[in-house]
C-alpha cells in the first residue's frame, strides 16, 4: 500500500480510517489499536497486542482481570516452575 491519503481531523479531533485500508491491514470493527509518537513526531499505529505483565512476551498471552499473563508466568504463579526446581535440587 503505498497509497497517499489524506484525511482531515473533525471537530473533536478524530478522524475516520477508510473501510479499505482497515480491510487491507485485517482490522475489525472495535479493535485495540496502540498509538506511538516517534522522537522524529511521527505517528505509529498498530493493532494492540497484549504483552504479559511480568515479563513482557507477547506470544501466548492471556486475559485475567483486564491483564495479559503468559503461559510461563502462570506455570510460574501456580508454583509449577518452583516445584519442579526443587525435585532437581
Amino acid at each position: 500500500m503505498a497509497e497517499k491519503m489524506y484525511k482531515r481531523l473533525n471537530k473533536r479531533g478524530g478522524m475516520s480510517i477508510p473501510a479499505s485500508v482497515r480491510r487491507e491491514m485485517g482490522w475489525e470493527p472495535e479493535d485495540a489499536m496502540e498509538l506511538e509518537v516517534t522522537q522524529d513526531n511521527q505517528l505509529v499505529m498498530r493493532q494492540y497486542q497484549p504483552r504479559c505483565i511480568f515479563c513482557g512476551e507477547m506470544d501466548g498471552v492471556v486475559t485475567i482481570s483486564g491483564k495479559g499473563i503468559c503461559r510461563g508466568c502462570i506455570a510460574i504463579a501456580a508454583g509449577k516452575e518452583a516445584s519442579h526446581e526443587q525435585s532437581e535440587g
